[in-house]
């Protein structure tokens, strides 16, 4: 049993002092000027070929069939394009609404209501709500095809991370 415990304590501070030579041997060779000058001089070449490999990967994809991570940023680019445009066209749906509304009053007020013009308020009106509602509906939809490119955008960034 004395024997083990010895052996396991030698192997332990064996293992120690390999460990600090192995860590001085390393930060000597990161302090160095020529490993310095050598990452250097190839830091050139290595990028040359990740940007080859990228753009073997989106022509493969193209080829294929399949979004890449470029194809995901711009189309998620324009979600939110798309999602502040219909946000802007909401706001003025609704100023439109008030506004219709303030001038149907004000020529109630003035008991100068004439048919047409009163027939034609209510058909903006009911044109307003509708367009209202497609509003809705397309943010709805665009919300979905963001969760969608989200989750596309994940699995590929997990795929990419796993190779």
């Amino acid at each position: 049993m004395n024997v083990t415990l010895d052996f396991y304590e030698i192997l332990k501070k064996g293992g120690g002092l390999l460990q600090f030579r192995i860590n001085d041997f390393i930060q000597q060779q990161l302090n160095s000027t020529s490993a310095i000058h050598l990452v250097k001089d190839h830091t050139g070449t290595l990028t040359k070929k990740i940007e080859k490999v990228q753009n073997y990967v989106e022509r493969t994809a193209a080829v294929i069939n399949l979004p890449t991570k470029t194809d995901l940023s711009n189309a998620t680019q324009l979600i939110l394009q798309s999602e502040e445009k219909i946000d802007d066209l909401d706001e003025q749906i609704y100023d439109l609404q008030v506004k219709i509304q303030e001038i149907k009053e004000l020529l109630e007020e003035l008991a100068i209501v004439p048919k047409d013009t009163a027939t034609n308020a209510s058909t903006q009106e009911e044109v307003m709500s509708a367009l209202q509602q497609e509003m809705h509906e397309v943010k709805q939809k665009v919300s979905k095809q963001k969760k969608r490119l989200v989750k596309l955008q994940n699995s590929i960034d997990s795929s990419n991370k796993e190779q």
